[in-house]
């Protein structure tokens, strides 16, 4: 299985407190639910399950869906975090959540890389 040294060990959980930021939290639990389908994908191949095509392809059609609002989040994300009207206090915990959803997106990137791209096997 090629991305076995790939895999996590642990599942990286979804941060316990809101920001009470409304585009911050929004962008942590629509990073969450990719990171899952992801995770979840991963963990299935990894000890051999055969997913069927079908439900991997409305498993591909949902993560493109989840990437698409990620994107239309991004720009409020900023803009609410940067000039809004929140406490310091809620300011630092959105961006704590923030940081905790970018090693999420950073593995499910570094998988679909992988899943497309492959891997180098020794020569």
């Amino acid at each position: 299985m090629p991305l076995q040294s790939f895999s996590q060990n642990k599942r990286q959980l979804k941060p316990k407190r809101p920001s009470k930021i409304e585009s911050a939290d929004k962008f942590v639990d629509l990073t969450y639910n990719l990171y899952h389908k992801v995770y979840v994908h991963d963990s299935l191949t990894q000890v051999g399950i055969e997913i069927p095509s079908d439900l991997e392809a409305q498993l591909l059609e949902s993560a493109q869906n989840d990437i698409d609002e990620l994107f239309q989040v991004l720009p409020d994300v900023i803009d609410d975090i940067g000039n809004s009207g929140a406490s310091f206090v809620n300011k630092g915990r959105a961006t704590l959540n923030l940081n905790k959803s970018k090693k999420a997106l950073k593995y499910c990137a570094l998988y679909v890389k992988q899943m497309v791209v492959g891997t180098k096997e020794e020569e």
